[in-house]
């Protein structure tokens, strides 16, 4: 690759901010020739006319994103800067998409963007939140800290994620099991019975008759049910990419059967990005500014967002979040203590790590009743269908007989 053309912002030995052109390669060559000559870089950046190479998009994927996050904040801690960090992470890690993410994140970085901004443009989609945990750490003079709670996010999302499909898979492979049992039962042996209940010339039982009605039904319609159900599936799907489900969906979540548990997800994780800023020693108003942009659920987020308005204008934060719909109040209760004890960070951050752990728990016993009760239950629709299926025939046979 031909050699380029950098200007440069630094600073000498001396303490002095010092100007210039370099050329090099590219702006990792120019930082590293800067550094060599006792310089310390502040802003490098390809001048007009020079050819830049075009921006890679790249997606990395959650566990990844963590453990990078976390590695780089165990650097920083360290003593470590942050360009330094990043040339040590991009050569410890073997896979490509994060060695580019350290090399796009450096060039961002030596071109004189802002920590946020180079960071949310490397973590977009589901991780778009990591640009406010490092905005919120910088903030509060702890960008390790900062960087640490986005890899926690990230994790605890993990871990969310793989107790779901923990708790998922057996019950929806038994109702899976189940629904196929049923449509066996009702598109092959109920069609076998059927003929003998006609030619017997007599009323089958009420049982026997509801099986055959709703299999002549089913084998009627077999084609426009799949259609339909397809077209359903097709509907869904699109309205989800859009967004249109987006809405609905976080309501049912924070408003239904399960808002205990979203809402202990959910405003936890908004209570200890809020308690670790403020115990920081971030500004209230900054703490609350970055730690809204950290919620994910945008519906979590306006309900919130009143909140901020309501401190600045000088009510206690408790009082303002036990006005919040959906709000833990252990959170709020200890909100208060804080407030009078003058620990407010610290109690949040308590409050909200305790509602994501009993959250979790309330996920981890579900996943535990749900098997077996679905088990029972569909257990008893299918003994009910077969015991209508065989006392019918028996019927049938003794009235033969008789």
């Amino acid at each position: 690759m031909d050699e380029r053309r950098f200007s440069y912002v630094a600073v000498d030995p001396a303490g002095r901010r010092v100007r210039g052109v370099l050329a090099a390669r590219d702006d990792a060559g120019a930082f590293d020739h800067l550094r060599r000559e006792g310089l310390s870089p502040l802003s490098i950046k390809l001048r007009k006319g020079a050819t830049e190479a075009p921006r890679r998009t790249l997606i990395l994927g959650d566990r990844e994103g963590s453990d990078f996050l976390s590695s780089l904040a165990d650097l920083l801690t360290a003593g470590a800067d942050i360009r330094t960090a990043l040339n040590i992470l991009g050569a410890r890690f073997e896979k490509p998409a994060v060695k580019a993410l350290c090399e796009t994140l450096a060039a961002d970085i030596s071109g004189g963007e802002s920590l946020e901004r180079a960071f949310g443009r490397s973590f977009q989609g589901r991780q778009a939140f990591v640009a406010s945990m490092v905005a919120a750490g910088e903030a509060a003079g702890d960008l390790s800290g900062g960087l640490q709670r986005g890899a926690e996010v990230i994790a605890a999302r993990l871990k969310l994620r793989d107790q779901l499909v923990s708790v998922l898979a057996y019950p929806s492979f038994v109702l899976f099991s189940a629904v196929a049992a049923v449509f066996v039962i009702l598109l092959f042996i109920v069609p076998s019975i059927a003929p003998l209940a006609a030619e017997s010339g007599e009323t089958p039982p009420l049982a026997l008759s509801v099986l055959i009605a709703a299999s002549d039904f089913l084998r009627a319609n077999l084609l426009w049910l799949a259609g339909g159900l397809g077209l359903l599936i097709l509907v869904l799907v699109i309205a989800g990419r859009l967004g249109a489900l987006t809405g609905p969906f976080e309501k049912l979540l924070l408003d239904g059967p399960a808002r205990r548990t979203a809402g202990g997800l959910v405003f936890g994780a908004f209570s200890i990005s809020l308690g670790t800023m403020l115990a920081a020693g971030a500004p209230i108003s900054d703490a609350m500014r970055l730690a809204l942009r950290s919620v994910a659920s945008k519906g979590a987020r306006r309900r919130l967002e009143p909140v901020s308005l309501a401190v600045r204008q000088g009510q206690f934060l408790s009082d303002a979040l036990a006005e919040v719909k959906g709000f833990p109040p252990a959170i709020v209760r200890l909100a208060a203590v804080g407030e009078a004890s003058n620990a407010l960070g610290q109690m949040l951050s308590r409050g909200g790590r305790f509602e994501e752990e009993a959250a979790l728990r309330r996920i981890e016993t579900v996943g535990r009743i749900a098997g077996p009760a679905l088990i029972v239950v569909l257990g008893a629709i299918l003994g009910v269908l077969m015991g209508g299926l065989l006392s019918g025939v028996s019927q049938m046979g003794q009235s033969a007989l008789g």
